[in-house]
């Protein structure tokens, strides 16, 4: 167990609430909107994939109330729908980008969340890239602490720690407080999960619309009041203790709000 003065989870809640677009440097937002782009392409291409007919299909028998569309096509839908919608779509084709270290595919787990709720809100697109650049900076420094053991383990990063960067980017769009923050990170902490046993088929994507949905829940549950651990990444139980083996839990504040870990993301020239 981690020594208790090291409060990951209050600390990255904090950097999460207290983080402005202000405060993020003209290049960060430029590689920001870089990835957007990419993922927006990549996403179109993948509405010509099978899980995306199946997907969109799923969301629409369900019939949410329009709020937020899904890629490629003139369907509206409840923004967790879409989110899981566009998060299926936008990892299809595995032609997102990534972060070399952590294999995360970062805009895939975080970009499909942020962009329902943004559209859900009436927000605007500078609130976009600023719940976009603090989502994917939780989920990369979560994923280099859990570190290589856990993806070797047979974990999916992407599918785990991608979970803390769709809630950090809801939360911030939901101007939550702290606390509230803090308890979003527990319930979508409990939540993750994924296995790299399902690679290959349908559910790799999945995993990307599986933690956009989880972060869009996550968000609402804790605005409405609903609790959850207060040391989920760090506690006894909690994250790094359960899903790694020695976890490097420094990296994870190391640099908070100095490094901004899209600047480390990888845009794909193939698929591969």
């Amino acid at each position: 167990m981690m020594p208790p003065f090291m409060e990951i989870t209050k600390t990255l809640a904090e950097f999460v609430h207290e983080t402005r677009f202000k405060d993020m440097p003209e290049p960060v937002i430029q590689k920001a909107k870089e990835c957007f782009l990419d993922w927006l392409g990549v996403t179109l291409a993948g509405t010509t994939d099978p899980a995306a007919a199946v997907i969109i299909h799923y969301c629409q028998s369900f019939g949410g109330r329009p709020e937020a569309g899904i890629i490629g096509s003139d369907i509206r839908t409840d923004c967790a729908s879409a989110s899981l919608a566009n998060g299926v779509i936008g990892h299809a084709l595995d032609f997102d980008d990534y972060h070399d270290e952590t294999v995360i595919h970062a805009s895939a787990a975080c970009v499909p969340a942020i962009l329902a709720v943004a559209e859900r809100n009436s927000l605007s697109g500078q609130d976009l890239l600023e719940a976009m650049v603090l989502g994917i900076d939780v989920c990369i420094r979560i994923g280099l602490g859990l570190g290589d053991y856990h993806y070797q383990r047979g974990w999916h990063t992407t599918a785990t720690a991608g979970t803390f960067g769709a809630t950090a980017g809801v939360a911030k769009l939901l101007n939550l407080d702290v606390g509230q923050i803090i308890n979003a990170f527990g319930i979508c902490g409990t939540q993750a999960s994924g296995l790299r046993q399902v690679f290959g088929t349908m559910c790799k994507p999945f995993h990307a619309g599986k933690v956009s949905l989880e972060g869009v829940m996550s968000g609402f549950l804790a605005q409405g009041g609903f609790t959850s651990s207060k040391s989920i990444i760090e506690g006894e139980l909690g994250l790094f203790e359960v899903l790694t083996e020695n976890a490097n839990e420094g990296i994870v504040l190391d640099r908070l709000g100095a490094h901004w870990y899209v600047m480390d993301l990888s845009i794909k020239p193939y698929p591969t």
